[in-house]
């Protein structure tokens, strides 16, 4: 039996069940403490997670920002030419549009070479743009020779009408070759130079050596009575000189951008072609661009385009004129009716010579009113 008083055993009691439930009491509060650090813990984490992942979308932001694209043009025809004027254009434009994702860097006058060096450099990626059609493609795609074919334009606006109308054809055409035709050109009238005499009559090519840059030219100088040949277009001032040609065809501004009445002084206005050209862009390059870069270059390609009809109109009457200022002798021929007549079996035996492909392109052409 115990020496302790029931009062005090009680006491005791009482003080024992106190202390447990302080115990628990403490217990409880270090949990809920525990517990609260947790859920702070946690939402500090996300926090971190969320802040870390904003700064990878603008890491990647930017980094897509900052990608550039290189875009590299050329023409063999000069700087100072209608053609070249609008190619500074198309890549001033996309520099601007594009906030410099893309970069462009523009070669003129055959610094990169010969008009068919620079269209086998675009198709095999060491150029993305060149200025050039018939006389440049032809040789993947022979009848796009027909868009300089003599006596098949009314005027300069119809020019750019068939051009406008068969863009997606040109491209259809040659997109197996890695092209994309875009942005059609008016280059003017052609009239013919020489330096023996004025050509006033057909008879009057006889005898004539005269260069022509591609053989629907050379067919055609045949058909009216004259020596045809080709000579690419940086070496014709010098052929001009040395005699190795009589002369040459082009338009007021191609001859004076490029000097040509130094060497020979007769200029017979003949109207026998209107060339052209358009922006021929690499197609690999091109699909390769992000979507809004694409427009981008598609949009710069016909404001460019644009300006380059509108301005070639003004710098053929100007050049023509820097040139009799110069002391070039010019003649209207006395009937171009004879000229057109003469040229119109030509036309017929050599587009049914070539076969359907060309026969079918011919009749799109003459078809755009």
């Amino acid at each position: 039996m115990s020496g302790r008083s029931p009062n005090a055993m009680k006491l005791q009691e009482v003080m024992l069940r106190r202390k447990m439930t302080g115990f628990r009491r403490n217990l409880q509060f270090t949990y809920n403490l525990k517990k609260g650090e947790t859920l702070m813990s946690g939402k500090k984490i996300l926090s971190m997670f969320c802040i870390v992942m904003l700064f990878a979308a603008f890491a990647g932001l930017e980094a897509f920002a900052q990608k550039t694209y290189e875009m590299r043009l050329a023409t063999p025809l000069s700087k100072n030419g209608s053609v070249g004027k609008g190619l500074d254009k198309f890549a001033e434009l996309v520099e601007e549009k594009s906030a410099g994702s893309i970069k462009t860097a523009v070669s003129y006058a055959g610094e990169l070479g010969t008009q068919r060096e620079q269209v086998e450099m675009l198709h095999d990626g060491a150029l993305e743009v060149v200025t050039t059609l018939a006389s440049g493609t032809a040789r993947y795609v022979p009848q796009l020779g027909l868009f300089e074919f003599p006596y098949i334009y009314k005027d300069e606006a119809h020019l750019v009408r068939v051009l406008d109308a068969l863009e997606d054809e040109v491209s259809r055409l040659l997109a197996p070759h890695n092209f994309i035709a875009i942005g059609g050109q008016n280059m003017g009238f052609r009239y013919m130079l020489n330096k023996q005499k004025p050509i006033y009559v057909v008879a009057d090519l006889k005898g004539l050596k005269m260069r022509g840059p591609n053989p629907v030219y050379v067919g055609m100088f045949e058909a009216l009575g004259a020596t045809g040949t080709t000579t690419d277009w940086s070496e014709i001032y010098n052929a001009l000189q040395t005699g190795v040609i009589d002369g040459m065809e082009a338009s007021p501004d191609m001859i004076y951008s490029m000097k040509f009445h130094e060497v020979a002084k007769y200029l017979s206005k003949t109207n026998h072609i209107a060339a052209c050209v358009y922006y021929m862009i690499r197609k690999d390059w091109f699909e390769g661009l992000p979507p809004e870069l694409q427009e981008i270059v598609v949009s710069s390609a016909r404001e460019a385009a644009a300006y380059q009809n509108a301005l070639d109109i003004e710098v053929q009457e100007q050049s023509l004129q820097k040139m009799v200022d110069e002391g070039l002798q010019v003649n209207e021929v006395k009937d171009l009716n004879e000229f057109m007549t003469t040229l119109e079996g030509f036309k017929t035996s050599y587009v049914k010579e070539k076969g359907p492909e060309w026969e079918d392109l011919f009749s799109k052409i003459t078809a755009v009113e």
